[in-house]
């Protein structure tokens, strides 16, 4: 009994010495991950920044560009007539989308369902606005008639999105 005793003696001050060594020795190296995982993140931040940045310059840009009174000018040409202004500005609309789809990798979902939203809407104003016209309209005549539609419109969907793109990049930087 009594080396029972002895030998418990050596035994129990060796396991809580190898247990306050293990727990310091597992809790340095959690320390040591975590700052490496941080300096990963910190690596990556530098170059994802410019990344991100750019992504939300390019789809605000988009959205300036896609504005009706910005894409009848760009599209316009003297004589056209109103189906060929509409079936012009909805292909333009429909590329410079299609250009910037990428841009949806570094965006919120919520701001690049606007910038969708805002795509849609713009297709639809053309749409509305050679509903109300007749056969013989000029493209002055759709042009006219978009404008007045968008400008009667209580949303714009264009400039919600423009604005949730800003509010996205100023909360994630």
């Amino acid at each position: 009994m009594e080396e029972f005793a002895q030998m418990l003696m050596y035994t129990v001050p060796s396991v809580v010495v190898g247990a306050i060594a293990y727990l310091l020795v597992h809790r340095l190296l959690q320390n040591e991950q975590n700052r490496h995982l941080m300096e990963v993140k910190k690596e990556n931040l530098k170059y994802s920044t410019p990344i991100i940045f750019g992504a939300h310059e390019r789809l605000i840009l988009f959205l300036e560009r896609m504005q009706m009174s910005s894409v009848i000018s760009r599209v316009h040409k003297p004589g056209m007539s109103a189906r060929l202004l509409q079936t012009a500005l909805i292909n333009e609309i429909k590329t410079e989308f299609e250009y910037n789809l990428s841009q949806q990798l570094y965006v919120s979902k919520n701001s690049w369902d606007l910038v969708k939203k805002a795509k849609e809407e713009s297709m639809k104003l053309v749409s509305m606005g050679m509903m109300k016209l007749n056969d013989g309209a000029t493209s002055i005549d759709l042009a006219r008639e978009v404008l007045t539609i968008a400008s009667a419109q209580e949303q714009d969907w264009t400039q919600k999105a423009i604005d949730v793109l800003k509010a996205d990049l100023r909360k994630t930087f």
